[in-house]
């Protein structure tokens, strides 16, 4: 694969994205101008404050809030180690060139950032340095 394929295949993603972001702004501007939609909107927004009101009652009580900060614990440690675990399965197939381990196939993956100043102070997955 040359650059210049991939220079032009970059091209054809922006304009494909180009085109979805102006038709979905003409989708939004059809159904801000239909009163019945905006009716509609209201009335999902009042439910679901209300919804939300509710809920922070429930999970504010004294079993659910350590249950909720044993969920957060356990996420933020699943995430560390899915990207321990991303980071030793990349260099596990630089060495071995395989797509196995453990009986286990996985995938390598690449993300195109986009063209916006600030990214060169973003890490390799596209994450400003220093942030979690």
């Amino acid at each position: 694969m040359d650059i210049e394929t991939i220079r032009k295949r970059i091209e054809q993603v922006e304009k494909l994205q180009e085109e979805i972001k102006i038709s979905k702004e003409m989708l939004k501007g059809e159904l801000e101008n239909e009163m019945n939609y905006l009716e509609a909107a209201e009335a999902v927004k009042a439910a679901v404050l209300k919804r939300k009101v509710i809920k922070e009652e429930i999970l504010g009580t004294g079993p659910n809030q350590e249950v909720s900060a044993g969920i957060k614990e356990n996420s933020d440690e699943l995430k560390t180690l899915k990207e321990i675990l991303s980071a030793e399965l990349q260099e596990y197939h630089e060495k071995s060139h395989t797509d196995e381990v453990v009986g286990r196939k996985f995938v390598l993956s690449a993300k195109l950032l986009p063209k916006k100043s600030g990214y060169e102070k973003r890490d390799g997955e596209g994450r400003y340095a220093g942030v979690e």
